[in-house]
């Protein structure tokens, strides 16, 4: 027979363990070639399918059919230095914390045969994390282990106003998952293991404009809209107060809002330069919403503060079949040392990208890049205990196609 935990109890169970993800930033690669140069300029269009995954009003660049799909693997590296904590947490660093998450996404702009009209439909992931700390490390009343993925589906649609100025709409669906596993403290008593899962689906949407100044410099801005995230699942608790006792939870977050502009300029036919600018919304999280269900709820207090992006690069054509790029980007802290937690330890972030493609045939565009990204020192200062992380760094390899049917 299953038992349940007092709400009270609960509560604060959650309170320890779900305020992290209010922090996860967007993702901005995507696998496709502009990923090779940190995405700079991909706002203002690109030439495959993949393109109105960054603005939905340069679907009208892609002539005829496209198809564009791509693999890739996010492989973390983690490892944090203790500076300073308590007898009650122990001094356990969490070991080697990164862990290796799949990625993929896909696009399909349609010739549909109305004049000035474009559409097309796109799948990808916006943001995700995957971290497994040692069981008895510092940080075990927040995380042990953490798992987050959101993914959305949007179906596009562009209308070239002019011979210059093109906009979009892509409506989506998100899916959105959660499965966090912690450690709980009981005085008199072994710590007991905790799981808090949770999923939710729901709606949102991006918008565009991509105005051309000549055939060789174009500028493109986009707004992603924000989701607003119900994890609406279980705590799970088990130990030696008992096997099975778990309770219904909910827990609200918001991905915020952000925009971006981008400018793309042509040197000449085989250079061309590549920039973005961007602003991400995360100021607007006032709170997390943490409820169980029967049992009460609290709001968990956040002090995020808004991001900027930056993001240069080239692309050059080194022969009629192969083509290379690289670039830059750069995002500001989003999160002071002691509103910092274990479950997202990203500082100031610094990504460096370089990726090819090659022309298999008229009809077919293979490639692919890799992104080292430096994540900061993330220091944290949770009260028990303290520390910042010598290794916090994510390598990004994606493979793509894109085929002209």
């Amino acid at each position: 027979m299953k038992k349940i935990l007092p709400g009270g109890t609960i509560t604060l169970a959650l309170l320890s363990a779900n305020h992290a993800f209010a922090g996860g930033l967007w993702l901005n690669e995507y696998g496709d070639f502009s990923g090779g140069r940190a995405s700079a300029g991909a706002a203002a269009g690109t030439d495959e399918a993949a393109t109105i995954i960054h603005n939905p009003a340069s679907a009208t660049r892609i002539k005829g059919n496209q198809l564009f799909a791509s693999a890739s693997a996010l492989i973390t590296r983690l490892k944090f230095d203790v500076k300073e904590s308590t007898s009650v947490v122990g001094d356990g660093n969490g070991g080697q914390a990164g862990e290796v998450t799949p990625g993929a996404s896909m696009a399909y702009v349609f010739d549909n045969g109305w004049n000035k009209w474009s559409t097309g439909i796109s799948l990808a992931g916006l943001a995700g994390a995957g971290l497994n700390y040692d069981d008895d490390w510092v940080g075990r009343y927040q995380a042990t282990e953490v798992n987050l993925l959101v993914m959305a589906m949007g179906g596009t649609v562009a209308y070239q106003v002019t011979d210059r100025l093109s906009i979009g709409v892509t409506p989506q669906i998100f899916y959105s998952t959660l499965t966090q596993k912690l450690r709980l403290p009981i005085p008199g008593r072994e710590d007991v293991r905790a799981k808090v899962d949770g999923d939710d689906t729901g709606f949102g949407g991006m918008v565009g404009a991509v105005y051309d100044f000549n055939t060789g410099t174009r500028v493109g801005i986009s707004w992603q809209s924000s989701f607003d995230i119900e994890f609406d699942g279980k705590l799970k608790v088990n130990g030696d107060l008992g096997n099975g006792i778990q309770a219904n939870t909910d827990t609200q977050l918001t991905m915020a809002q952000n925009v971006r502009l981008a400018l793309h300029h042509d040197v000449d036919d085989r250079l061309g330069l590549d920039f973005t600018v961007g602003w991400d919304n995360w100021d607007e999280l006032d709170n997390i919403f943490v409820s169980v269900k029967g049992g009460g709820g609290a709001p968990i207090v956040t002090d995020w503060k808004d991001t900027y992006h930056y993001a240069a690069g080239f692309q050059y054509k080194l022969t009629s079949d192969w083509d290379v790029t690289a670039g830059i980007a750069y995002d500001t802290n989003v999160v002071s040392a002691n509103e910092r937690v274990p479950e997202l330890p990203v500082d100031e972030q610094i990504r460096y990208n370089a990726g090819a493609r090659y022309h298999v045939s008229n009809t077919l565009i293979v490639g692919g890049y890799v992104n080292y990204t430096d994540l900061g020192n993330a220091k944290i200062d949770a009260g028990f205990w303290s520390g910042e992380y010598s290794t916090n760094e994510m390598f990004q390899l994606s493979i793509f196609a894109n085929w002209m049917l």
